[in-house]
């Protein structure tokens, strides 16, 4: 009788991290869906530490689609 069962069972504890980095090559004036632009996420008196949008909530960058008018 066959079974299709490992012989070991394999538990992963590997901790993806992500950082995250200022990108100069992007273009600052791109618009994020809060509505700021670009390197207002960024701390620019801390080397572009990723800090957020100073000026709302937005935890991190996310490009403004052109269908809703930015």
């Amino acid at each position: 009788m066959k079974t299709n069962q490992n012989p070991y069972i394999i538990r992963t504890k590997r901790k993806i991290t992500r950082t995250y980095h200022y990108n100069p090559n992007y273009g600052d004036d791109k618009l994020c869906k809060c509505g700021h632009p670009y390197y207002r996420h960024f701390d620019t008196y801390e080397k572009m530490y990723p800090i957020g949008c100073k000026y709302c909530v937005c935890r991190t960058f996310s490009a403004a689609s052109t269908e809703q008018g930015y």
